[in-house]
């Protein structure tokens, strides 16, 4: 079996725990450490402002209210996302147009959004799924021309790049989420984190789940000091997955750096063998690999299906994570569902794309280990007749 050998629970993690345990203060409504991950997490971004939530979904609710989510709304979004970057919308009553996806980058098909924008529309939302960037120079190129709210899921994309700057600090976007949730490249237990440098902005996210922090969190001249209290529901992070995330932001680079090269290697060996080939990146994206995924060549396999090429993969010792990979008819009936009746417009001509692969996105396995990854690419394809 392949050994991961970067732990992402380390010696500090547990002494900052402890120390913070000591205070007594694991409950908190502004200032403190909370205070301190925004403007860290704020500083590593290279934007103004962050407001922390509970999770990555719950920055997303935030940030798509913030951005004019409501029932007089229409938002465009790709078919192939994470679930709750919908309902992020859908909870907000808006409209979503949901647009085809890329094949050979699984990113929002910009060409099928732009087909799709019409005066109704007022906004979109783009994910970087498994930490693959969307086409930025199309987005930036749509945004200046329609003039249209952008709103970024990064939960796959921490530290991702485009030009040389991060996501989530480029001036095509109005806000970017993050999260820091379960087994995330940045990962706290359960965190999530929505960055801007628009001011107004940052005021409405402030509004929206932090009850007590508002009004005397919000400037002094904000219109929404008027009301005494916040609204929606409680988003508040927990303390103690606060100060993980600062502990995460200090060794991160590092931790990015080996993912980026872990993968970025296993990536061209892949390429090199018959059968098979990974994702393609966008002119000028670095990307990250939350997870690495793997197409198969249709002409090369023909007939053998994509199970029987898994199985052999899984008997030369390879731990897949087939259940990385949207499923989009299950998903769309949670869209559908009739919470949501009526909000949700489907564009899209595009299925669950099926002859996918995925590995996990390694951080720090040994050149043995990532031979052997190598090699069972190698002997599967080698062995095709056998699977017939």
């Amino acid at each position: 079996m392949i050994t991961e050998r970067y732990k992402n629970v380390t010696k500090e993690d547990r002494q900052a725990i402890n120390k913070y345990l000591m205070t007594g203060d694991l409950s908190l409504i502004d200032g403190g450490v909370m205070s301190e991950f925004e403007q860290e997490f704020a500083k590593y971004i290279g934007v103004k402002y962050a407001v922390a939530y509970c999770n990555g979904t719950a920055a997303l609710h935030a940030a798509s209210y913030a951005c004019g989510a409501s029932k007089d709304s229409t938002f465009i979004s790709s078919i192939y996302s994470y679930h709750g970057t919908i309902l992020s919308l859908l909870e907000n009553n808006s409209k979503v147009i949901l647009v085809d996806y890329e094949d050979n980058y699984l990113t929002i098909d910009l060409d099928s959004l732009e087909k799709n924008i019409t005066k109704d529309v007022s906004g979109i939302i783009v994910t970087h799924c498994w930490g693959n960037l969307v086409d930025y120079e199309k987005l930036k190129r749509i945004k200046e021309k329609y003039n249209l709210r952008v709103i970024v899921d990064a939960s796959h994309a921490h530290g991702a790049e485009y030009n040389g700057k991060k996501v989530g600090s480029l001036s095509c976007e109005d806000i970017t989420c993050f999260s820091l949730g379960k087994n995330k490249l940045m990962s706290a237990g359960e965190l999530g984190v929505a960055v801007t440098n628009d001011k107004e902005l940052y005021q409405r996210l402030l509004f929206i789940g932090h009850p007590n922090r508002v009004p005397n969190a919000l400037d002094a001249d904000s219109p929404l000091r008027k009301f005494s209290n916040g609204i929606g529901n409680k988003y508040r992070p927990h303390a103690l997955a606060l100060v993980l995330g600062l502990e995460q932001i200090k060794r991160f680079n590092k931790k990015l750096e080996m993912n980026q090269m872990t993968n970025k290697y296993l990536s061209e060996e892949i390429n090199k063998i018959p059968g098979f080939y990974t994702l393609g990146t966008h002119k000028n994206c670095t990307r990250t690999y939350w997870k690495l995924h793997v197409f198969i060549d249709k002409d090369y396999w023909k007939n053998i299906s994509i199970d029987k090429i898994v199985d052999a993969l899984r008997n030369c010792g390879l731990s897949l994570e087939q259940f990385h990979n949207y499923d989009l008819s299950e998903q769309l009936k949670i869209w559908t569902n009739e919470r949501y009746d009526g909000q949700v417009i489907n564009k899209s001509t595009k299925k669950s794309p099926k002859d996918i692969i995925v590995l996990p996105g390694y951080i720090d396995i040994s050149k043995k280990d990532q031979k052997a990854i190598i090699n069972a690419f190698k002997k599967v394809s080698k062995n095709r007749e056998g699977l017939i």
